[in-house]
């Protein structure tokens, strides 16, 4: 098989860009004391973050029509939530909530 340089060039160019976003505010941050408020405002985006991609696959968007509940989606999101509120571990919260959608999917 020819590996051509142009693609070479393009896989380590599209590998450069993803790392750059994910290592750069690292390397600008090191060393550098943010303000209390600024900490306690970030700490919140991760609960905001995750809050969004919960909710966006709990309810289904139709055009026209208020959002219907999945209820495939929400079977899987009860023991989900109740392993992460007595846990507090992602882990657990994790191989739960894809267990539950897996077993969900196999037997419904």
């Amino acid at each position: 098989m020819e590996i051509r340089l142009e693609l070479f060039v393009l896989f380590a160019a599209c590998g450069l860009v993803t790392l750059i976003p994910r290592i750069l505010p690292f390397l600008l941050m090191h060393g550098l004391t943010l303000p209390r408020l600024l900490t306690d405002w970030l700490s919140f985006i991760p609960i905001c973050l995750l809050s969004a991609l919960f909710f966006q696959n709990l309810l289904i968007a139709r055009s026209g029509e208020f959002p219907t509940l999945s209820l495939l989606h929400l079977a899987a999101a009860i023991p989900t939530v109740l392993v992460a509120v007595s846990s507090k571990s992602l882990s657990y919260t994790v191989i739960t909530g894809v267990l539950s959608m897996a077993l969900l999917r196999l037997f419904l």
